[in-house]
């Protein structure tokens, strides 16, 4: 189609200027990004992940969480933008069928602190919550602040003791999130 004789041209006149300016190949990768769909978050997502230094670290510690709390899947998000940091999914959630669910999720919170925004006068960088949760049947899911510039979001079994436990075992984790913050305010002045 159309979009894809696009992608492809535009992405051969950057490689050949790459090459020109002596870039090598594997260092420049493309993503075909729409404003009309979720792909631009996809490709946000990229970003992001290759600016965390320690996002290895980050995963690792994820995973332990994950298991601890026996969630199917724990996703984490930038805080302002609402975009994937990461994602550890176990268990019957990596059978899930929809792959661009982190960015339905990241466009959702993007538009609910948009509308707390407009409801509250405020900046919706400056909007943010304490906690959303949704219980089905067949799962339950969370998501609140882990550090001062994430929150993580735990898809959970329909189990409400376990839910609770998940919610509490969450803000006791969060001192051992903290000191891989990007960047930490201290003194009203950010360091990195």
């Amino acid at each position: 189609d159309q979009r894809s004789r696009i992608l492809s041209q535009r992405t051969a006149d950057v490689r050949a200027t790459c090459i020109d300016e002596g870039f090598h190949d594997q260092q420049v990768e493309f993503w075909a990004t729409s404003i009309w769909d979720q792909s631009l978050y996809r490709a946000w997502t990229q970003v992001i992940y290759f600016l965390v230094p320690n996002a290895t670290v980050i995963e690792n510690m994820l995973r332990k969480l994950a298991e601890l709390l026996d969630a199917r899947e724990l996703i984490l998000y930038e805080r302002t933008t609402c975009l994937v940091v990461t994602h550890i999914t176990r268990g019957v959630e990596t059978r899930n069928p929809y792959a661009d669910r982190f960015e339905r999720i990241s466009s959702i919170l993007k538009t609910h602190k948009h509308s707390m925004a407009k409801h509250t006068g405020t900046n919706a960088s400056e909007v943010s919550f304490a906690e959303m949760q949704i219980k089905t049947g067949d799962f339950m899911f969370f998501i609140t602040r882990l550090t001062e510039n994430t929150n993580i979001a735990v898809v959970m079994p329909g189990d409400e003791a376990a839910f609770n436990a998940a919610r509490i075992n969450v803000q006791l984790a969060r001192r051992e999130f903290e000191h891989l913050d990007i960047a930490e305010k201290k003194g009203g002045k950010e360091t990195q």
